[in-house]
């Protein structure tokens, strides 16, 4: 008989139904989360459920309503259970999906032109990105069908850049439904005398001029850099995010690889990263 936890393994890889995950055995490699999925579905069952048309039309919830559930995979986390040729997988059928409805001729891919568009932009995707969550990502390509993010195509071209641009706006719209969020969850803990900052996103509604100001300060002082983004990715060195996010191009390029964004944008997107990082880390 189906258990109340393999339901809620279920459930939460499944784009029509959100559902909080609860208490699992921890295994040392994988968060619960993660050990969910690993234990939920194959692969490729995962590739079906959460990528293309008829994901992204399961979809219908806003951004705003998505960023409440902490129980949705990030590509991130699909990437450490299954790896990152299922990220790439589940990013490059998005891209089919929104370029036949585009009306472009996906048989370009026979001959290399299409398909060198699609790994290039699936893979900056997936790494410029893994901090979106599969539910989110829906809603970008949605958004990008709708017209809602912008040109892409122009003719029969397709403009890879200006679909990571809007990208990155999705991203700085994200961020600032989280940030909202925190302040509502405070001003409802502060209506009860209960009030606890435990983000810096959160915090600005004691103090919104004294995150700019260390925000600023964060720039020079790597003291202050620390203060501001007290948790860092392991997988970043912190003196390289310190500089990059102080305009450095050397460490910009070490963060971001080849290609990188122009210096006062990589601040931008560093700084909104972090703040997601530490938001994320402290509701664990």
């Amino acid at each position: 008989m189906e258990t109340e936890l393999q339901k809620a393994m279920t459930a939460v890889i499944s784009p029509s139904q959100i559902a909080m995950v609860g208490e699992k055995p921890q295994e040392t490699s994988l968060t619960s989360l993660q050990m969910s999925l690993k234990n939920s579905l194959t692969a490729s069952r995962l590739v079906s459920n959460w990528s293309g048309t008829a994901a992204q039309m399961k979809c219908t919830l806003p951004l705003h309503e998505v960023v409440k559930h902490d129980g949705i995979p990030t590509l991130g986390d699909v990437s450490r259970v299954y790896g990152n040729v299922t990220v790439l997988a589940v990013i490059s059928e998005h891209l089919r999906s929104v370029f036949r409805y585009a009306g472009i001729d996906l048989d370009l891919e026979t001959d290399g032109l299409m398909k060198a568009v699609i790994a290039e932009t699936s893979l900056s995707i997936a790494t410029g990105y893994y901090y979106l969550n599969l539910y989110e990502l829906c809603i970008f390509f949605n958004e990008l069908k709708a017209g809602r993010r912008g040109q892409f195509v122009w003719g029969s071209k397709v403009n890879n850049q200006a679909i990571m641009v809007a990208l990155h706006d999705f991203a700085s719209d994200r961020l600032e439904a989280i940030r909202k969020l925190d302040m509502e969850r405070v001003k409802q803990e502060s209506g009860k005398s209960y009030i606890r900052i435990k983000d810096a996103a959160a915090a600005m509604v004691k103090g919104i001029e004294n995150i700019r100001g260390l925000a600023e300060k964060a720039k020079t002082d790597f003291k202050a850099f620390r203060t501001l983004f007290p948790l860092l990715p392991n997988n970043y060195k912190p003196k390289d995010l310190f500089n990059a996010y102080a305009g450095k191009e050397d460490a910009i390029r070490a963060v971001y690889g080849d290609n990188p964004p122009p210096p006062d944008m990589a601040s931008r997107d560093i700084y909104g990263f972090l703040c997601d990082y530490n938001c994320r880390m402290n509701r664990k």
